[in-house]
């Protein structure tokens, strides 16, 4: 293991993960642990670059003015208040089976992504359905410890929401997640800051570079299909967790 190698792995996912506006420590983790970086050391580093990617990516996104703040706010709000809920009920309810429904659902979504549907898609809604998947995320973040950007995301993408609108919400709204559940390692005393800035570091590139790829370069079936991958690929990565 060396630090350029952390580098390197830490740009390849942050940049894949920023294209669909969702932050990268659900695949960089495992990939630190395998490099060698312990399991206490690499969750916080992979929280620290799923904050700093993300924020990147959302400073970018707000510079442009692509951020609908209407839908992202209360997203947020939720997911901060049902954080806490989803960690007292972990307590009382085998992980497992919330892991094996959230995987479930990782996979229908993916499959939605797919289904051929009209090019359409769905621009206002109710303050309800934002509040709702706020509070899905949250919970579900803090039950298995993971961010909520990836059921943010799907659970936008099977309503109908425009991908390209998804994306930048989905950014906006990790961050908070991210940095909470850092700063509870940093107490514990867990955070190796040569290893989580040499993560951290290029993450900031990366999630950049990839908002700015999706908002100029990409069309919204472009960044569906990327969106339907990475769902896979979480679902694979939780399957081979609780199965």
């Amino acid at each position: 293991m060396s630090l350029l190698e952390i580098s390197l792995a830490s740009f390849i996912t942050s940049f894949i993960f920023g294209l669909g506006g969702m932050g990268s420590a659900v695949a960089l983790i495992p990939i630190l642990v395998f490099m060698g970086v312990p399991f206490p050391v690499a969750r916080p580093a992979g929280l620290f670059t799923n904050f700093i990617s993300t924020a990147s990516a959302t400073i970018h996104n707000l510079k442009e003015g692509i951020v609908d703040l209407k839908l992202a706010l209360p997203i947020v709000i939720s997911s901060i208040l049902f954080s806490p809920v989803g960690a007292y009920v972990s307590n009382l309810v085998p992980e497992r089976v919330v892991g094996i429904a959230f995987t479930c659902f990782l996979f229908f979504a993916g499959l939605m992504v797919y289904i051929p549907k009209k090019g359409v898609f769905k621009e206002e809604s109710s303050i309800i359905f934002p509040v709702v998947i706020g509070a899905l995320a949250g919970f579900v973040s803090g039950f298995l410890g993971v961010g909520g950007g990836g059921l943010i995301s799907p659970l936008l993408i099977v309503l109908g929401f425009n991908p390209k609108k998804v994306a930048p919400v989905t950014a906006f709204a990790v961050p908070f997640s991210s940095i909470t559940g850092f700063l509870a390692y940093w107490k514990l005393g867990k955070v190796d800051w040569s290893i989580t800035l040499s993560a951290a570091v290029p993450a900031i590139i990366a999630g950049y570079l990839a908002a700015y790829i999706t908002h100029k370069y990409l069309k919204p079936v472009h960044v569906k299909r990327i969106l339907g991958i990475i769902f896979f690929v979480l679902g694979f990565k939780f399957l081979m967790k609780y199965m």
